[in-house]
């Protein structure tokens, strides 16, 4: 103590400057950050979008009916494959409907049921669901659910004339119609 004293008396300003220099290093060792630290990381993250597509074993048309008359029926079947890589909602609707003569429309006699026959090579045989009956004219944008990648349905057609009896389908005599079946998928 007695140096300090002797320290202070001979050059007080020596004295303060490294009592300030003792300060500061004493303060740089404390805010210096000298604590624990640990760090990872997670490289090569990749997004890749995916694929939905499907195909239709079908090019051309699905149903004809050369000279049709009241109480005969024509079938005919489709299979429908979710071809790509992710889930997809399926849909059939109809489009390009054309009626000659126009009144009364052909379309709006002919019936047609839809069913989806699940995959054909399931054993045992999928029980078939109907997914539309009705006259083919009102086939609006049917619902047929939502298909795993590679899950394949068949879908069987049945057109009817129906017979409205002696006599009673004579209007329909030389009409014809003609139609596109739409299918359509989205991602889910």
């Amino acid at each position: 103590m007695q140096r300090l004293v002797a320290l202070w008396q001979v050059s007080p300003l020596k004295l303060v400057g490294a009592l300030f220099a003792l300060m500061l290093a004493v303060a740089m060792a404390v805010g210096s950050g000298a604590s624990f630290n640990a760090k990872t990381a997670n490289p090569n993250n990749t997004f890749t979008a995916g694929n939905l597509a499907h195909t239709n074993s079908v090019s051309g048309a699905l149903l004809t009916a050369d000279k049709i008359k009241p109480g005969e029926s024509t079938t005919g079947t489709v299979d429908i494959v979710n071809s790509g890589d992710i889930n997809g909602v399926f849909t059939l609707a109809k489009s390009s409907l054309t009626d000659t003569p126009s009144s009364p429309a052909l379309s709006g006699k002919l019936d047609v049921k839809i069913e989806d026959l699940g995959n054909p090579t399931a054993s045992p045989a999928p029980t078939p669901v109907v997914k539309y009956n009705g006259k083919l004219g009102s086939l609006g944008s049917t619902a047929l659910g939502t298909f795993s990648p590679n899950e394949k349905h068949r879908y069987k057609f049945t057109l009817t004339f129906p017979d409205g009896g002696a006599g009673a389908d004579n209007a329909y005599k030389g009409a014809a119609t003609s139609v596109q079946f739409d299918w359509e998928s989205v991602s889910s």
